[in-house]
């Protein structure tokens, strides 16, 4: 026998499945949306954050030579290092200066050291020492650490004024074939995989 109370029972059980169903399609389109972001992101060629699950520890010691009027990288200048990291290493960067003259070091896109006055934004967040244009003091010692997101040729270069024109520049490529960090020539730079 049909109630009162039975009939207002069914219409709250209709009114939570109704309730239900709201939640269900939204969490639908929710998904929906979410893939589409992720695809569109993939397909773009942005690089996919991704937390990095190997590590490499590079020492680079500025003005390591007095021969080249202390413009180089662990005694290398123009391009004549060259440091291999697989895409999607972290990199932690030991940077050093030697010489009595301030220097610095980021990573910038490669051509970079073509340009009087070089752009204070490195290729990847993280990718410099502090002090960019004027330089750290001899003797000054600073790790950064960046992710090598995105696979290209770079250049590790000093941000004072005119160093990198003057040669104070070497290579770094992030590789989508290298399995492992190497530099050339070898030897040139201390790298210690974690």
């Amino acid at each position: 026998m049909l109630t009162n109370e039975t009939i207002r029972g069914g219409a709250e059980v209709a009114q939570g499945h109704g309730v239900l169903r709201i939640i269900a399609r939204v969490l639908r389109w929710a998904l929906a949306v979410g893939a589409v972001v992720a695809t569109g992101a993939m397909t773009a060629g942005m690089p996919v954050v991704r937390a990095a699950t190997h590590s490499v520890d590079v020492t680079i010691v500025a003005g390591k030579s007095a021969s080249n009027g202390s413009f180089d990288f662990n005694g290398y200048q123009r391009g004549a290092m060259t440091v291999t990291v697989p895409v999607g290493w972290e990199v932690v960067v030991h940077f050093e200066n030697a010489s009595a003259l301030p220097h610095s070091v980021a990573v910038l896109p490669a051509g970079a050291h073509q340009q009087v006055a070089l752009s204070a934004t490195p290729a990847f967040p993280g990718a410099t020492t502090t002090n960019f244009v004027p330089g750290l003091p001899k003797g000054a010692q600073q790790t950064f650490t960046f992710e090598a997101s995105k696979a290209g040729t770079y250049e590790l270069i000093c941000g004072c004024p005119a160093h990198g024109v003057a040669g104070m520049w070497d290579s770094l490529v992030v590789s989508a074939t290298a399995d492992a960090p190497s530099v050339t020539p070898a030897g040139a730079a201390t790298l210690s995989v974690q």
